[in-house]
């Protein structure tokens, strides 16, 4: 009777020698899952310098956009994009830190930040759906009104200085001209052509013609400088004198602002929609890596 009740020596040993390696398992998982989690971070940083990058870029180089479509959507994208860049620039930092020094408060403020990003990621893709559809004949009548009230006059206004620089820089850097495709007479229908432009009912000689256009409206050459502005601004047998007949004027734009603004928002979105997606999933990755490193510490500590 004392065999039936005596305890099962070789049954214990053999728990007592599964434990220890099932702890050296998970040890090893959570080891593995600190590594992978310190790499994603890498990937993270590099993610959150491009996103600052385009951010710095298209609030420096094409901020004139805001100003001559009457319209702030295109500001608060930009300030969008700044801010999750930046937000994914610091919270690399603090995930490597969190793999490092196996401090799950630091994972878990990881794991917070990576779902506010991913819902302001959301907050964007949507205000850019929004913008969008707001590019219509409200923004053709708004950069047409821009340009005929404001444009290089009373320059004591500050919005009229800032009207004038975006406009000059659109017109550059885009290559183009006025609202439409050669659209040339708004500008005599303007207050700028009012004070410098060109008086057709006078006698001029070549030297005291006045200019139908100004010179963000003329093409440059590899060298940024103009090809010829004489012909570009004050040519009367062709474009922009005489827009209708006349010969083709290679030193004038004929592309409108708003087709070619038009184009580049589409040009850049595809990289930026691109981008998102890409970094979206990423996010998604690193949240739910977050999620199983903290339940499998959890558990560790518990037992």
């Amino acid at each position: 009777m004392e065999m039936m009740y005596a305890p099962n020596k070789g049954s214990k040993t053999q728990e007592q020698q599964h434990r220890p390696r099932e702890m050296n398992q998970e040890m090893e998982c959570i080891q593995c899952l600190r590594y992978v989690l310190f790499s994603y971070n890498l990937v993270i940083f590099l993610c959150g310098c491009a996103l600052l990058g385009i951010g710095i870029w298209m609030g420096v180089d094409r901020n004139f956009l805001t100003t001559i479509i009457g319209n702030d959507l295109y500001a608060v994208a930009v300030f969008l994009i700044l801010a999750m860049g930046g937000i994914i620039f610091f919270i690399s930092f603090l995930g490597c830190c969190g793999a490092i020094t196996e401090r799950s408060c630091l994972i878990f403020t990881f794991m917070i930040c990576l779902c506010v990003i991913f819902f302001g990621l959301l907050l964007g893709g949507i205000l850019a759906i929004v913008f969008s559809a707001q590019l219509g004949e409200n923004v053709r009548k708004t950069m047409a009104d821009t340009l005929v009230n404001h444009y290089g006059v009373d320059f004591h206004v500050r919005y009229n200085r800032q009207v004038t620089d975006a406009w000059d820089k659109a017109q550059e850097r885009l290559q183009c001209c006025a609202v439409e495709t050669e659209g040339w007479l708004v500008y005599q229908e303007s207050k700028w052509f009012e004070l410098y432009g060109s008086n057709d009912e006078m006698r001029m000689s070549h030297e005291d013609q006045k200019p139908y256009v100004p010179q963000s409206c003329c093409v440059k050459d590899r060298f940024w400088r103009y090809i010829n502005l004489e012909v570009c601004q004050k040519w009367r047998f062709g474009p922009p004198g005489a827009p209708v007949d006349g010969a083709i004027n290679r030193a004038l734009y004929y592309d409108g602002c708003y087709d070619a603004g038009l184009s580049y928002l589409k040009d850049n979105s595809i990289i930026l929609i691109g981008l998102g997606i890409g970094i979206a999933l990423l996010l998604v990755c690193g949240i739910v890596l977050s999620f199983v490193l903290l339940r499998y510490e959890k558990e560790q500590q518990g037992q």
